[in-house]
């Protein structure tokens, strides 16, 4: 009760006197550029370990499940075929672009942490090429389950119910996992284990289900270029920023309690 207590008041002090809205800007800037490539390069290495028939057609079946507006299914195919088409010195090329997400996320995690940071942008984007070894498993999880929850997805009722649940504690675990590389390899300073855990998945059950909200946000009948007089890439563009936008709030929350968390941890264990 005591650590509980003190891990709310740290994180009550936190918030006021810190700009997060500024540095999730940051950091969304960053994931525009570097986001799309990071996929790009888990869906050459997911191809590279199951063959590309195998992810093409678990990528159908993810597809099967989602909302078909805003061109979603359109987009995802695009992008999973450009993916498993690359050759080996491609996804290489494309894992520079990668690597600023990294530069941008250390630079967003700097100002949650009190730790002292040297060659910040390098740091950053050396522990992205990290994250982006793991990815390829994690998403390889996230598409063996595509077959069995995109139709339950498709068939509604109950059986969506289900599919929901089902899909929370896939996105919720391998979420996790990739946060638990995000806070240690790109995040500065060293963080204790358990703080590291707990934080993590802690985080990543929050974010699994800000993931669910946006796929009922993608179900919702409204053109997203409604505000922007029917330009149609504006609307979009706009729209994922937002949602981008918004989940790095998330994450830079989930980092700054993981924090505070392993400070309170720390002080305990002396």
């Amino acid at each position: 009760m005591n650590r509980a207590r003190a891990l709310a008041r740290r994180l009550g002090n936190t918030f006021p006197g810190s700009d997060i809205a500024l540095w999730a800007a940051g950091a969304t800037y960053f994931g525009v550029i570097g986001l799309v490539p990071l996929a790009m390069v888990a869906l050459w290495g997911v191809g590279a370990l199951a063959g590309p028939g195998r992810v093409t057609t678990a990528m159908e079946a993810a597809i099967g499940g989602l909302p078909g507006g805003h061109g979603t299914p359109e987009a995802l195919r695009t992008l999973a075929a450009v993916s498993l088409s690359m050759a080996w010195w491609q996804a290489l090329v494309v894992l520079f672009p990668a690597s600023l997400y990294g530069e941008g996320l250390r630079r967003a995690f700097v100002q949650m942490s009190a730790a002292r940071d040297r060659l910040t942008g390098w740091r950053g984007r050396a522990g992205l090429l990290g994250v982006a070894a793991v990815a390829p498993f994690l998403v390889l999880v996230v598409l063996g389950a595509a077959p069995y929850v995109g139709p339950l997805y498709a068939a509604g009722g109950w059986s969506l119910v289900w599919g929901v649940v089902v899909a929370f504690h896939v996105v919720w675990v391998t979420l996790s996992t990739a946060l638990l590389a995000v806070f240690g390899l790109v995040g500065p300073g060293r963080l204790g284990r358990r703080a590291l855990v707990l934080g993590a998945f802690g985080t990543g059950s929050v974010l699994a289900g800000f993931l669910q909200g946006f796929l009922l946000f993608l179900a919702i009948p409204i053109e997203w270029s409604a505000p922007f007089a029917g330009l149609p890439v504006v609307g979009t563009v706009s729209a994922l920023a937002l949602w981008l936008y918004l989940l790095h709030i998330l994450v830079l929350c989930g980092f700054r309690a993981t924090v505070v968390l392993d400070e309170v941890l720390t002080a305990r264990d002396r």
